[in-house]
């Protein structure tokens, strides 16, 4: 066996020379001289500070920082001003605050700034603290921005009773210079100036005065919203029609607000404060959603949050914008975007996830809304583009429009079998079966094929309504007892009761004839008799109402608000039945355009010019070719239409 040799075994040997194990504090001390222990240092101070400060590249950012300084000291009166100082490019930021930690001398607080480099008093304050106060500041680090700006960085302190001072911190220079400031005159004056010298050119374009200003007034929104305060831009350095002295004013969101999600309780941490908005489809890009801590921006969208699991709809939807503020955050230092991921933030996305599907049921009802709102919008426009159409051309008749009690207990005019108007969600009316075509209603299937006796007559339109001078054409259609056209021939015989209106076009016997409205405004009322061959004879009669207000684009011209009707796999794209203009929102054309509001009015206005062509003629053969133009006109829209898109 190999190994090692086993010690002999002796009688004779001394204790003092046999070998021991070392004892368990022997073995610890000879492992510790193995282990090193100590406490991070930085070799080169100064070459810290350059990261700090070269971490902050955007000037105005930077700008931003020396703003929210000034808003921390409680500053009621900020301007900013560009100007050339002794032929050098500089940035003025003069502010009424309390001043640079008023209580210490001026040299010993402008040295405390220059030597505490990556402190900040205000670290020490609490989320609460912070969120009363709205302060953001706490890594004392913000005045190392000015490297993004200029060469130089002066910080000019006056308060009552002592002699006002100045710091200078120089452009990657590890060394600082205070000074007293040789002005009397300011000694009982409470100031605070920073001055940014030499500023680059880089910076000099992001500083216009109208660019700086919209910069702050997002940057800085819920700080200015929530405190009284006057930020003023002043461009000396502008030149022409430049605009030279701009008020920063906070953005006021567009759109409408959406109610119930407007503040979320967290556990152990201050609340968020939500204020989210619902954008009108104007065809642009708004402004997303965006994130604030204390009322400072952290992240433009929520695509920025893809560590919290949160860059995702509704927080992402284009639709709506606005801000959501979280003082509890732990924000990045030297740039101040993002967010650090630690409990904190992850509380604010849970609190989020548990608002998620209120926020998608007031969305989805907003959208309704909304789309009901254009809608209308449409109808008006269709209105608008045929308004006077029936005066200038008379020969036309006018379609129904109903107006209340007209019908009954049946809808109200643009409304379906439900009583939804026009506006309604895109399921709008719903029919449990097939409704009968325009040509008239349908013959039971028990019932005979053969017609049977004349039993009675309608007007169509049932009741006319005209404009002073105006014409109307009004049909006679004679009906059995099952409403279908009765056996054998019919004639009609007219009257009209009344002095405001005339008619026109009269053959005796014929089943159509035109009333005309007088110069005047009045009622009347149209009779009919019908008598069919075999002697039996019904009547009718319907109100002529000739008003002064009836062709002034209103919308009973004889332009009916359409009843959208969802009936899937039929052919026909509208109809008029039962006195209601019904367009078919599941035809392949609409569904193609009801998201383009002006192929939409353009194909609802075509539908229209059909529906009153066949009104007038009491032709159903032209119902084919009306169609087929329809159809063809529908078509050469839609790809002119999508060229137009792809050029722009």
């Amino acid at each position: 066996m190999i190994g090692h040799p086993e010690p002999e075994a002796t009688e004779d040997v001394e204790p003092s020379k046999v070998k021991r194990r070392p004892s368990t504090r022997r073995r610890k001390a000879a492992r510790d001289e193995h282990v090193v222990r100590g406490k991070l240092k930085v070799h080169d101070p100064f070459e810290l500070i350059r990261w700090l400060a070269l971490s902050q590249p955007d000037p105005r950012k930077a700008l931003a920082e020396l703003v929210q300084n000034s808003l921390d000291a409680g500053a009621r009166s900020i301007r900013v001003t560009r100007v050339r100082d002794r032929g050098v490019p500089s940035l003025k930021i003069l502010d009424d605050g309390e001043g640079v930690i008023p209580e210490l001398d001026r040299p010993e607080a402008l040295r405390h700034i220059a030597t505490h480099i990556g402190h900040s008093r205000k670290r020490s304050l609490s989320p609460e603290e912070r969120l009363r106060l709205m302060t953001q500041g706490q890594y004392g680090i913000g005045l190392l921005g000015f490297w993004s700006l200029g060469d130089a960085l002066e910080m000019r302190s006056s308060v009552p009773g002592q002699r006002p001072h100045r710091l200078i911190l120089y452009r990657n220079r590890p060394d600082f210079l205070i000074e007293p400031i040789r002005n009397r005159g300011l000694f009982e004056e409470r100031w605070t100036e920073v001055v940014v010298v030499g500023l680059h050119r880089e910076a000099l374009s992001a500083l216009i005065a109208r660019r700086a200003a919209d910069y702050l007034a997002v940057e800085l929104r819920g700080q200015l919203l929530g405190r009284r305060v006057d930020l003023l831009i002043e461009d000396k350095m502008a030149r022409g029609r430049a605009e030279k002295l701009v008020p920063v004013r906070p953005r006021r969101f567009l759109g409408e607000r959406v109610a119930g999600v407007e503040r979320l309780e967290v556990p152990d941490l201050p609340p968020i404060q939500v204020e989210i908005y619902f954008q009108d489809d104007d065809g642009g890009a708004g402004e997303p959603l965006a994130v604030y801590a204390s009322g400072t921006l952290v992240a433009e969208s929520f695509h920025e949050l893809a560590a919290l699991g949160l860059e995702r709809r509704p927080w992402t939807d284009p639709r709506i914008t606005g801000m959501i503020d979280f003082p509890g955050f732990t924000v990045a230092p030297g740039s101040r975007r993002g967010i650090v991921p630690d409990e904190a933030a992850g509380a604010f996305a849970r609190a989020l996830r548990a608002i998620e599907p209120a926020l998608r049921e007031a969305l989805e009802r907003l959208e309704q809304r909304r789309v009901e709102e254009l809608d209308r919008k449409l109808v008006r426009d269709l209105q608008r583009a045929f308004r006077g159409f029936f005066r200038q051309q008379p020969s036309y008749t006018l379609l129904e429009v109903q107006a209340d009690g007209d019908r009954g207990e049946g809808p109200k005019a643009g409304q379906g079998a439900s009583g939804e108007t026009f506006g309604a969600a895109e399921g709008l009316v719903i029919e449990p079966e097939p409704l009968p075509e325009p040509e008239g209603p349908e013959l039971p299937a028990e019932l005979p094929f053969p017609p049977e006796p004349l039993d009675s007559v309608e007007l169509r339109p049932a009741t006319v309504r005209l404009a002073l001078g105006a014409a109307r054409r009004v049909l006679a259609v004679p009906l059995d007892r099952h409403g279908r056209p009765p056996k054998g021939p019919v004639t009609c015989h007219w009257r009209l009761d009344g002095e405001a209106a005339t008619l026109a076009d009269l053959i005796d016997g014929e089943p159509r004839v035109t009333v005309r409205a007088g110069e005047r405004a009045g009622a009347a009322v149209l009779r009919v008799v019908a008598h069919s061959f075999d002697g039996h004879e019904a009547r009718a009669e319907a109100p002529v109402v000739v008003s002064d207000e009836a062709g002034r684009g209103r919308s009973d011209e004889g332009i009916p608000e359409p009843e959208l009707v969802d009936h899937p796999g039929a052919p026909w794209r509208s109809r008029y039945l039962d006195g209601r203009w019904q367009v078919n929102s599941s035809h392949r054309e609409y569904r193609a355009i009801r998201d383009k509001p002006a192929l939409k009015v353009r194909y609802l206005a075509m539908l229209f010019a059909k529906e009153v062509v066949l009104r007038s003629t009491q032709d159903p053969r032209l119902e084919k070719p009306l169609e087929q133009l329809v159809e063809i006109a529908a078509y050469a829209d839609r790809n002119l239409a999508g060229k137009a898109g792809r050029k722009g």
